[in-house]
């Protein structure tokens, strides 16, 4: 081959590889430097890290035990009951202060409860735990029925609330002139409202008629008599109806006690309570 062609198509590799070199070192992450520029080879990319486990949520005090769990006391019996007879004094002097009804508290308890007492009440009109004892929303779980009187419902809806909700005090809370008490004395002394014909009032008076039966004759105010009696008698039911609840209050676990409640100027009386 002449040298002028050799010279030429040297010449025309050469520009070549001029254009390629730089061109692949750039693709590969280099510099257009040629050949002296050392060629960097990319990164490994880091392992993303594995997402954090989402934090508990914090427990709940007022939650529920889970289904087929019993509930821990929410407070000491004697704390239950001095709570109660705390709140109870405010509402007496006028200085209630409401506690636990603000919106902050409706949504705390919007979806478990955590009572620390049952109060099983007359329905009367007159007497409303709330109130009475100066607690709010979740405070105390209520069961409400005319003469205070313990059937199989009624000692049902105060286990479910110990066993299940965490209650630590019972309190069975009769009043000064129970409408139901004074029917039963009625009845028994013959003086009956015909009007209660037909009606199922007579089952009330058959679960008071012991109470009544039990004042001393020639108490100066039987009436009055029957219904700490009464009371009395529904916390006795509830001690011995209920073999979980009597063995919470022989291990010191819960309280049951028997209270009046005055009309006239809203004090509340424990008159007995159950123990060990």
């Amino acid at each position: 081959m002449p040298d002028l062609h050799r010279r030429r198509l040297i010449a025309c590799l050469g520009a070549g590889l001029a254009v390629a070199v730089p061109a692949i070192a750039l693709a590969e992450g280099g510099s257009d430097l040629g050949d002296a520029a050392p060629v960097r080879k990319p990164k490994p990319k880091a392992k993303a890290k594995p997402p954090a486990a989402p934090a508990k949520p914090a427990a709940d005090p007022h939650a529920a035990a889970p289904a087929g769990h019993a509930a821990e006391p929410s407070i000491k019996p004697e704390e239950a009951l001095a709570r109660l007879m705390n709140g109870n004094a405010r509402y007496v002097d006028g200085y209630s202060v409401h506690p636990h009804g603000d919106a902050p508290r409706r949504l705390q308890v919007s979806t478990s409860q955590r009572p620390f007492a049952v109060i099983l009440a007359c329905a009367d009109s007159r007497v409303a735990p709330e109130l009475i004892f100066d607690q709010g929303l979740g405070d105390l779980f209520v069961v409400r029925v005319a003469g205070n009187v313990v059937d199989d419902a009624v000692l049902a809806s105060i286990e479910y609330a110990v066993i299940h909700l965490g209650s630590t005090l019972v309190m069975a809370l009769g009043h000064e002139r129970c409408g139901a008490v004074k029917a039963t004395i009625d009845a028994l002394a013959g003086r009956g409202s015909p009007d209660d014909a037909g009606t199922r009032i007579g089952a009330l008076a058959a679960l008071i008629t012991p109470a009544v039966r039990s004042v001393p004759a020639g108490t100066a105010d039987a009436l009055d008599a029957a219904v700490s009696l009464n009371a009395a008698h529904a916390a006795a039911e509830v001690f011995a109806g209920s073999r979980p609840l009597r063995a919470r209050v022989l291990a010191g676990q819960l309280k049951i006690v028997a209270a009046r409640y005055d009309l006239d100027d809203g004090r509340v009386t424990p008159t007995r309570t159950s123990q060990a």
